[in-house]
């Protein structure tokens, strides 16, 4: 491209970015990878001219992180309460006034949630999704949202490429592969960030941290991670080690009544769930990041781990396989409880291992996970996606 070419065509996107005014966000009220996504996108400058409003929806009540991060930047915001039970119409009615109503530009659904909100749009919006379930838990409800976004919205995005192939081979003939785009999610990554240097040094206290930052449910395996960590203790009767698991969700009693079955009430804390600052600074306590799980897309605790230089390890399942490689953290057998236990003691045995792990997770998470560029790429297919509207 000529220097007269690349002015024009960053004119070009410069007068895009402009011409869209107000940008409506749909995602979780809870806890969730969505929100670390949104907010590390907004902080990293996307449609930084445009007004945003944040629709938060669900049966939980919005997180409070999410409305004080929201309302500190002057982000309007609306809760849209889902009913439990089947109210599902009236929901997705009153779902999609709230998103249409403001006559927004950019429609940017995270999520396959609230998919029948979004069908049929008549509105001059662009509609995109970002496809985040992870594909081993996708239930038959989901794959059929997924085609539903196929048939109606104007692009599907999905974290990988491993997902999206999974996608095209499940929906086959009502998968669209010309609305099918591949964005890796993001995080700030100067937020996310090791300690300053000498406030904590991995392995190295007298106390060893280990840690899980996931919502409470059947997909994330705590109950393996706290078998493993007793296994542990008792096998190392010297060793003063911790375990500190941030989350709440369905889950929850049946990992109290684990933690009180095995009398190890006085080393593992549940600090439920925490605002950005609690989990980055809760990630900075630790010595060793462990993500015990049955599957994920693309795990943003996993990424705010490595961003603030821990060493990982994970379950070798789809969606962590991508990230965790040898050089920056351990695989094990999701679901054997010997394989993760031998995990952990191998890196205690080895702190300078794990010190040289921590430090490559942060130069990956620099590489590969900067929210930067992830807002710049979603801005780049906002600019196709509008173009191919006005039929230009």
């Amino acid at each position: 491209m000529d220097g007269a070419a690349h002015d024009n065509s960053t004119e070009f996107h410069e007068d895009m970015k402009k011409s869209v005014k107000r940008v409506v966000h749909v995602l979780f009220s809870g806890l969730g990878g969505h929100g670390a996504v949104m907010f590390g996108m907004l902080d990293a400058g996307f449609y930084s001219d445009a007004e945003h409003l944040v629709l938060l929806t669900g049966v939980e009540p919005p997180l409070q992180d999410y409305v004080d991060r929201l309302e500190q930047r002057n982000i309007e915001w609306r809760y849209v309460r889902k009913q439990p039970g089947r109210a599902y119409v009236s929901f997705y009615k009153t779902l999609r006034r709230a998103i249409f109503e403001s006559d927004p530009d950019l429609v940017f659904v995270h999520g396959l949630a609230t998919i029948p909100s979004v069908v049929w749009n008549r509105t001059r919006a662009v509609v995109l999704v970002r496809e985040t379930e992870p594909q081993s838990t996708k239930s038959k409800k989901d794959w059929g949202a997924l085609a539903v976004a196929h048939a109606n919205v104007d692009a599907i995005v999905h974290l990988t490429e491993d997902a999206a192939k999974t996608a095209s081979a499940k929906l086959r003939a009502l998968h669209r592969p010309g609305k099918v785009h591949i964005i890796a999610n993001g995080l700030d990554i100067d937020f996310f960030s090791p300690a300053r240097q000498g406030s904590h040094a991995i392995l190295e206290g007298d106390i060893v941290r280990l840690g899980m930052v996931a919502r409470l449910q059947p997909s994330k395996d705590h109950l393996t991670l706290i078998d493993a960590f007793d296994r542990l203790c008792s096998d190392r009767p010297s060793l003063d080690a911790r375990l500190e698991i941030a989350g709440d969700g369905a889950t929850l009693p049946a990992i109290e009544a684990e933690i009180e079955s095995r009398g190890l009430q006085s080393r593992v804390t549940l600090h439920g769930t925490l605002g950005a600052e609690g989990v980055r600074d809760l990630l900075r306590s630790l010595d060793i990041y462990v993500h015990a799980s049955l599957g994920e897309t693309m795990s943003n605790s996993i990424m705010q781990a490595m961003a603030v230089g821990l060493p990982v390890i994970a379950g070798a399942v789809s969606g962590v396989t991508n990230m965790v490689t040898p050089d920056v953290g351990i695989l094990y057998t999701s679901r054997d409880v010997h394989a993760l236990k031998s995990a952990i003691a191998g890196l205690l045995d080895n702190p300078e291992q794990a010190r040289s792990l921590g430090a490559a997770s942060r130069a990956q998470a620099v590489r590969l996970y900067d929210a930067r560029t992830t807002a710049r790429a979603y801005e780049d297919l906002a600019e196709q996606l509008f173009r191919a509207k006005a039929g230009m």
